[in-house]
Order: structure tokens, then C-alpha cells, then sequence
């Protein structure tokens, strides 16, 4: 009896869990003019997809006989659909400061090599970007490098499997976005999108990329790369001195 109401009460948990993420999907698709809509469902979908995800592993656990093995590398998979989740809302918090200071929405900043974005705008993405890349890294990381565990065969070893090509359409899906954003910023300073290739420059490259396109102001006005990224109607405002032209 203890057993059957244990199973019971997993069950009501799982329920529990999937009706507020779907109330939160459709509250979210039905608000209007919100800038970042798309990053803001996205974060939801994740997080719903996330809370399914542990409770079929939990349900899995207490109803199967299933290795540790298997439920850690399952646990990993969702860690890093979490930092996903995070990820994505870091982005919509991000498109409302653009959409309300910046001539370009979000989708452009990150995946266009057009344009011109300021510091301000640089430093937001490094803040939500980098502690996210690295947190993503982490689970890979730690299962490479433990030997015992890196077997690809039987039921343990497909979680690993969509580990890592989960982990390699992040690397791909970030660099190109990394880039998009170095190329907008070098634009703003009048200079090449390819000025990014200095990051191969041992020991300072690294170091020179993130002090030039983090410290170094914009022009004020358009330039040979595009109109000044500030929004027209209240980005002018903040062009006084250099604290919102950053």
C-alpha cells in the first residue's frame, strides 16, 4: 500500500509540475508587442521540457531497476538543458535593454554581422554569455574526464551520446554569436569585423579583444559601418559624456 502511494504521490508530482509550464508557454505566446518574445517562450519550452525530463528520471529510478551510471549522465543531460533555460532568458532580459536604447533588435545583434552595437551592449553579453559557457562546459567536462565512465555502449551510453551533440550545437551556436557581436562592436570603433582574428595573437590577443571592443568608445554619429546604434528617440538622451555610449 505504502509502495502504491508512493507512486501516487511521484505521479501527482510529475502533474504538479507540467501544469504550470504550460499555463506559463501560453501566457507567455499570448502577450503582445513584448520585445524578446521568442527568447522569453523559449526559456519556458526549456524549462517545461526540463522539469519532464528530472521527473521521468525520478519516476524511472523508483520504478526501475536503473544503474547510477546511467541516471548521472541522464542528470548531466538535463544540468545543461538547464543553463540552456538560463541562457535564453539572459537573452530576453538583454532584448529589453536593446529594444528600449538600440536601433537593432536582439535576433540581429546576435546572429547579424551587420550594424553597430556600443560597450554597454558588449558588456551585457559577456555577463550573460561567458558564466553560461562555462557552466555548459562543466558536466562534459567532468564526464571526459572520468575514464571509467566515458563508455559509448549499451542503454548508459546513449545519454552521453546526446551530451555531447547537445554540448557541440552549443559550442557552434555560441561562437557564431560570439562573433556576430566582436564584428557589430569592432564596427562601432570604424574598424574590420575581421579585427576579431587577433584573439589568435598569443598570450595578449585575448587580453587585447576584450579591453579594445569593452573600454574603447564608439563614434558619435554614423559611420562607414552603419547609423549610430543608439535608438533616435531616447538613446540620445544618454549621448552626453560617454556613461550610455559605452
Amino acid at each position: 500500500m505504502n509502495q502504491i502511494n508512493q507512486e501516487l504521490l511521484q505521479y501527482a508530482e510529475f502533474g504538479l509540475r507540467i501544469v504550470p509550464a504550460v499555463l506559463a508557454i501560453v501566457l507567455a505566446s499570448l502577450v503582445g508587442k513584448l520585445a524578446g518574445k521568442g527568447w522569453l517562450v523559449a526559456t519556458v519550452v526549456i524549462n517545461f521540457v526540463d522539469l519532464i525530463g528530472y521527473s521521468m528520471v525520478n519516476i524511472l529510478l523508483h520504478n526501475r531497476d536503473l544503474g547510477f551510471d546511467v541516471v548521472s549522465r541522464w542528470y548531466a543531460v538535463l544540468s545543461m538543458v538547464s543553463i540552456l533555460g538560463m541562457f535564453c532568458f539572459g537573452v530576453f532580459i538583454f532584448s529589453i535593454y536593446i529594444a528600449s536604447r538600440l536601433t537593432l533588435n536582439v535576433n540581429d545583434l546576435l546572429f547579424s554581422f551587420s550594424g553597430r552595437i556600443p560597450r554597454s551592449a558588449f558588456w551585457i553579453w559577456v555577463c550573460v554569455a561567458y558564466p553560461c559557457g562555462m557552466l555548459i562546459g562543466f558536466p562534459v567536462h567532468q564526464l571526459l574526464t572520468d575514464t571509467d565512465r566515458v563508455r559509448l555502449a549499451g542503454t548508459a551510453g546513449f545519454p552521453v551520446i546526446v551530451l555531447l551533440v547537445l554540448y557541440a550545437c552549443c559550442c557552434i551556436l555560441s561562437t557564431w554569436m560570439a562573433l556576430a557581436v566582436y564584428a557589430k562592436r569592432w564596427h562601432d570603433c570604424c574598424k574590420s569585423g575581421w579585427m576579431t582574428l587577433i584573439v589568435f595573437v598569443p598570450v595578449i590577443g585575448g587580453l587585447w579583444l576584450i579591453g579594445y571592443l569593452g573600454f574603447v568608445q564608439g563614434d558619435n554619429g554614423p559611420n562607414v559601418y552603419g547609423e549610430d546604434p543608439f535608438n533616435l528617440q531616447q538613446g540620445r538622451a544618454d549621448r552626453p559624456g560617454i556613461a550610455w555610449n559605452a
